[in-house]
């Protein structure tokens, strides 16, 4: 035999060792052997509780079973039915398990739903004694199908309602209108809501006062205050007093009522936003037109604005809520209060502030708070700055501190520069403080970018605790590197930028 015969046999023979040995490996893979199916509970008597209904309240488990050495893939299903019923029921959730999903994991709520939707349990509360069955699919092989059983008792509960409401004179909608309260979780709701004094309200889990309602439990405290948490009960007949709870002081109030544990805990609070978004400063010295105030880059509740204010006759002023529209305007308490007075109302008798002419010939500072409960207005002067410089990667200075790119005086509050910006960023130091903890002007947002026009500043004083401005750094971003001119009024917070 020639050479080259020998070696091509031997070739033949090796791939055939090779792919019997392959098909020897894939069939002991899909060989499940001869297991007998079993299906085990990791618990006897379950106490199914809603305050635990994210918890694992059963976890069941099955062996493979066998697919009779077919190489079958096997498929399983699990069904759950009141031990000593007959009755069929559907799969669990219609839901398959594969051959490589050997066990289920039941959370309180999940089985507690289960049980009552498949008809197990019609009566909350009740313990039924459940058999659990998996059945194994040997998939093309019918007649090899295999079932295991297990029992076990649950005691099931009434889950709460997962609406509810608040209705009252106390709210805004009075007894005509009812508000949805916010479920965050099963059973938690909350709620902020403006709440009126010396009225009442209470809660409905539909949006129909003949559905349940919770009302103050006998034990509880009716009549309620600031930080209080207070025992509810729920309301079903008359058998139970129609015990409305009480508001001692209108304000703004963030309301968490927890159905698990039958409670109402009251606590005042801030609105999440303000009541408007714009304000506007108005009065003799703008000729009675509106001037748009700016919202505070930290706290949207505080309105700003400045200005050097020149003596005009009467030298009133008072604040806005709509351009042009003289309702529903920002007063002082008292008629011809000084600048000095803080207090503040919304609407009402026309009363303004003044200002003295005297007082006139320079720069003042506003600031408006509109916080429901705590409005507030300061008005200060301002002592403009004498040395305005830039500062950042765009300018001549980098980011050092005491800044090289001061800026030229051209009156009292306006500086003005100009020079060579190269790409990056910018603000302005008033103090060129080296802990960076000092005086700026800043943009509006960060990242805006600088280019020729006319803009606003914010000016930030991070030398007062007050108004939080500690982390605040709104630069601008140059893109058009060259030669610009740059000029700033401190008094009107205005950024003017021509490029030469």
């Amino acid at each position: 035999m020639r050479v080259q015969n020998i070696f091509f046999y031997l070739s033949v023979l090796l791939c055939c060792v090779f792919t019997l040995s392959s098909c020897s490996e894939d069939l002991t893979e899909t060989n499940k052997g001869y297991d007998v199916l079993t299906l085990t509970a990791d618990k006897e008597v379950i106490n199914l509780n809603e305050n635990d209904a994210a918890l694992t309240a059963l976890t069941l488990k099955w062996t493979s079973g066998t697919n009779y050495g077919t190489g079958a893939r096997l498929n399983y299903k699990l069904e759950l039915r009141e031990k000593g019923s007959t009755e069929p029921t559907e799969p669990l959730l219609n839901k398959r398990f594969n051959d490589q999903e050997l066990s289920y994991a039941f959370t309180v709520r999940e089985l507690n739903d289960y049980l009552h939707a498949a008809g197990i349990s019609l009566t909350y509360g009740e313990t039924v004694e459940v058999e659990a069955t998996v059945i194994a699919e040997v998939v093309g092989y019918e007649d090899y199908e295999q079932n295991s059983s297990v029992s076990f008792k649950v005691t099931t509960y009434e889950p709460v309602s997962e609406t509810l409401y608040i209705c009252g004179d106390a709210t805004e909608g009075g007894w005509g209108v009812c508000s949805l309260v916010d479920n965050q979780q099963p059973g938690i709701f909350n709620i902020t809501a403006t709440l009126t004094e010396d009225k009442d309200f209470k809660f409905f889990t539909q949006m129909d006062f003949s559905s349940i309602a919770y009302v103050c439990a006998p034990d509880g405290e009716q009549i309620l205050s600031d930080g209080m948490t207070t025992n509810i009960i729920q309301k079903v007949d008359d058998t139970v007093d129609d015990l409305k709870f009480q508001v001692t002081e209108t304000g703004t109030y963030k309301l968490t009522i927890d159905l698990l544990n039958n409670t109402l805990n009251i606590v005042k609070s801030t609105p999440a936003a303000p009541a408007f978004n714009t304000l506007y400063f108005v009065g003799s010295f703008t000729n009675w037109t509106f001037k748009p105030m700016k919202q505070d880059p930290v706290n949207p509740f505080v309105f700003l604005y400045g200005d050097v204010f020149t003596w005009t006759p009467d030298g009133e002023f008072k604040f806005g809520t709509m351009d042009g529209s003289w309702d529903n305007m920002y007063l002082a308490t008292q008629d011809k209060a000084p600048y000095t007075d803080t207090n503040v109302k919304l609407g009402g008798t026309d009363q303004k502030w003044v200002l003295k002419k005297e007082e006139c010939g320079k720069a003042y500072k506003i600031r408006l708070d509109i916080t429901t409960g705590q409005e507030k207005m300061v008005m200060a002067p301002f002592e403009p700055y004498t040395e305005i410089s830039l500062i950042g990667n765009a300018t001549p200075a980098g980011w050092t501190l005491p800044s090289s790119a001061p800026m030229t005086k051209i009156d009292e509050y306006t500086y003005q520069w100009t020079g060579d910006l190269t790409a990056g960023e910018i603000k302005f130091t008033c103090d060129n403080q080296s802990d960076w903890m000092g005086a700026w002007f800043m943009a509006v947002e960060n990242g805006l970018t600088f280019e020729a026009g006319e803009y606003d500043m914010y000016w930030i004083d991070k030398t007062n605790p007050d108004y939080g401005y500690g982390s605040l750094d709104n630069k601008w971003v140059v893109t058009d590197p060259g030669n610009y001119t740059i000029t700033l009024n401190q008094a009107t917070e205005k950024l003017v930028v021509k490029k030469n």
